[in-house]
């Protein structure tokens, strides 16, 4: 035997341990009816959106409740209790003014004809302090709560806590493991995607090479560019995944921070018009005063992707112009390129991100893209909290457009003065 825990052994142990949280509440309300013969025994948990939801309920008395059910928070005879208006133990309600009048509104909302006489509630908190809810105690006369009663409460309610926090612990270990699983297939189909995608220039690279040592093929500066072309294939593939792969585990080591999307655009702009204009192509930059917050590398490569993947798609069918835009949408800025080159099928729309996907836009000058520049997009956009897209325009030609949360004016820099087009 090894010694060696597998993931399926921890992933074993950790169901098992995930269903008993319930069954503790159900067991700790149980005890607290047997050994002080209240009436009303309840352990609740205080949610996030306002909730306090009976988790555990004991009960003699008729009560419209059941473990699951739910009131408002502020319903609640404990958030008195949280809000300093009344003591956590209450020999006889009616002496605390504040929470006898709770009591009876609460009382007409449960439509009961009794009422809460005596109280006494503890906190149920996680390990780290975190408040999960409370354990209550209700009585429908006055009494008196012994110390050895109260002690009792307490020590329920920790370990109530612990017991709760080990389940909770259970879950993240099993949601741990789960997306550890998913890694380690997307690791394994990445291995296979990429040995598919360098297979074909590999295998240029090399029968080219063979030809030239065998004196099949001419050692000539053709054949050199073109053994070259495909070499630099395989590099720009091995670049680009690394690129995504550095977005995707967040391991840059650049903040975010506030950005003006229209300068960068424009910048952009400048310096690919070059590249544009030596395939005779008119690129352009329509942009409106925004501001996201996001690395500004980001950004830059975020349009310089959809601005070559474009690129590639003009000059292939014959197309004269690419617009870079920024427009401003309400809390958002729609950030894009659009081109007037053969655009999509409809059906290949939606798998235009997907990693090495080229879809309809095939042809020579897109051949040599790695079928990374949309897919790092999509990234580099939902790492900054943003969705992006691919359209169709009329009468040809592809939009994308990425819709980025909008930044503050103060974290932008105050108001926006409008960016000069030459």
């Amino acid at each position: 035997m090894s010694g060696r825990v597998s993931l399926a052994q921890i992933a074993e142990l950790g169901a098992r341990t995930l269903s008993s949280g319930a069954d503790e509440i159900a067991a700790v309300a149980a005890l607290v009816q047997r050994t002080t013969g209240i009436d009303i025994t309840v352990v609740s948990e205080m949610t996030a959106d306002g909730r306090y939801v009976f988790r555990g309920l004991e009960k003699r008395p008729v009560l419209p409740l059941e473990p699951g059910t739910a009131i408002p928070y502020t319903s609640s005879m404990c958030s008195q209790i949280h809000a300093g208006l009344s003591p956590d133990t209450v020999p006889d309600t009616r002496e605390v003014p504040a929470l006898w009048q709770h009591w009876l509104g609460l009382k007409e909302g449960l439509g009961v004809d009794w009422d809460i006489r005596a109280f006494c509630t503890r906190d149920v908190r996680l390990p780290d302090g975190t408040r999960f809810g409370t354990l209550c105690l209700h009585h429908l006369e006055p009494r008196e709560f012994s110390a050895d009663e109260q002690a009792l409460l307490e020590v329920l309610a920790r370990m109530l806590g612990l017991e709760l926090w080990r389940e909770r612990a259970a879950q993240e270990l099993l949601e741990a493991l789960a997306d550890l699983d998913q890694a380690d297939r997307k690791r394994v189909e990445l291995a296979d995607e990429l040995q598919h995608e360098l297979r074909a220039p590999l295998q240029v690279i090399d029968g080219y090479v063979e030809g030239m040592l065998d004196g099949v093929v001419a050692r000539d500066d053709e054949h050199v560019t073109l053994v070259r072309r495909e070499a630099g294939r395989a590099i720009q593939l091995l670049a680009d995944l690394a690129e995504l792969v550095h977005i995707e585990v967040g391991s840059d080591g650049d903040d975010a921070t506030p950005v003006r999307v229209d300068r960068t655009a424009v910048e952009m702009r400048d310096r690919l018009a070059p590249l544009a204009e030596s395939a005779g192509i008119e690129l352009v930059a329509d942009v409106q005063p925004a501001s996201v917050v996001i690395p500004a590398k980001r950004l830059e490569q975020l349009l310089v992707n959809l601005v070559r993947n474009a690129l590639r798609a003009v000059q292939a069918a014959g197309g004269s112009r690419i617009r870079i835009f920024v427009e401003p949408e309400g809390e958002r800025v729609a950030v894009g390129v659009e081109d007037d080159g053969p655009g999509m099928a409809t059906a290949e729309l939606t798998r235009a991100f997907e990693r090495f996907y080229r879809g309809g836009r095939s042809g020579s000058a897109l051949e040599n893209g790695s079928g990374l520049g949309l897919t790092i997009a999509r990234r580099i956009v939902q790492s900054a909290g943003g969705q992006i897209e691919a359209e169709n325009v009329v009468p040809r030609g592809l939009c994308v457009t990425a819709r980025l949360p909008l930044a503050g004016e103060s974290a932008a820099g105050g108001d926006h003065p409008a960016v000069q087009q030459p």
